[in-house]
């Protein structure tokens, strides 16, 4: 787990909140055990995806001396590292909670998850130290094609978060709208990451079989990060113990980092443990969810 980006993000809104409020009267007026629940829809701002390996393979389609794993003209390959632009859809979002009331705070522990799916937009490669591919020549022996295909399903992310709120008693009948901030950890995971390239010798007539540059991934990438939240809601009393709430919720989360395997690779075939890494920079998410929530008190 990362702490920097979380912690200060939910340290400064705690401080805020609490300055905020810290004038606020104290008075008694409802405390006891709840229970409650939401569901609602969820956006998550564009999001980086970077990804990398050892791979130290020259292709046909990029280099003079393919098939080389040592240098081009002397020039040694660290690997490659690749960078998408992810488009996030909006998605659905619930939510379950039980808290307690202490006048009129209330601490809370939840259990939410949301869900996005993941339009994936290519937008570079370069060897792993940064210089582009295209620095060398196509190979002047075969006239290579490479059509790969690239994707991501969807991510889903579950939390359990600790949260504190202050509910405005008596703002308006029957209405309390409140505050609260929380932190927790987010389990989250990025289904269906693929990638496949399929080599082909367009030279007539064709004068080799470029199959075994070909690679495959099909893999989810999973991870655990810390995450912090702020929240806005409403809550309408309908009874004495029962009430419908609005509730907004915006979440940030630090970047996700996983190890994934490939079917088939040309260094896969010599290392079956070859892997890359992927890394996908953190989520920012907002949702709205329309709540119930039920009153046991003492």
């Amino acid at each position: 787990m990362k702490f920097s980006t979380v912690w200060l993000f939910t340290v400064g809104a705690m401080v805020m909140v609490f300055s905020l409020l810290s004038h606020a009267s104290a008075e008694t007026e409802r405390s006891g055990w709840y229970i409650g629940g939401g569901i609602g829809v969820n956006w998550a701002d564009d999001m980086k995806q970077v990804g990398w390996n050892r791979d130290t393979y020259c292709y046909p389609d990029s280099c003079d001396n393919p098939g080389r794993s040592q240098d081009i003209m002397g020039v040694s390959i660290p690997g490659y590292r690749w960078s998408y632009d992810l488009d996030m859809g909006i998605g659905s979002a619930f939510e379950i909670a039980v808290g307690r009331a202490f006048n009129r705070w209330r601490l809370e522990i939840s259990a939410a998850q949301r869900k996005n799916d993941i339009d994936q937009q290519f937008t570079g490669i370069t060897y792993l130290d940064g210089r582009p591919t295209s620095t060398y020549s196509t190979s002047k022996n075969i006239r290579a094609e490479s059509n790969s295909m690239a994707r991501i399903d969807d991510l889903t992310t579950r939390t359990l978060s600790l949260n504190a709120y202050y509910d405005f008693l008596d703002t308006l009948p029957r209405i309390t709208p409140y505050l609260g901030v929380g932190l927790g950890v987010a389990f989250v995971k990025v289904s269906g990451v693929y990638f496949s390239s399929d080599y082909k010798d367009m030279s007539n007539p064709p004068r080799g079989d470029l199959s075994r540059y070909n690679s495959r991934k099909n893999t989810d990438e999973s991870d655990t990060v810390l995450v912090g939240n702020l929240y806005a809601g409403t809550d309408y009393s309908l009874t004495d113990e029962t009430l419908l709430g609005l509730k907004f919720t915006y979440s940030i989360m630090d970047d996700i980092e996983d190890t994934g395997g490939y079917s088939y690779h040309p260094v896969h075939q010599a290392n079956p443990a070859f892997t890359s890494q992927e890394s996908f920079s953190g989520p920012r998410q907002w949702s709205v969810m329309v709540t119930v929530k039920y009153l046991f008190g003492d």
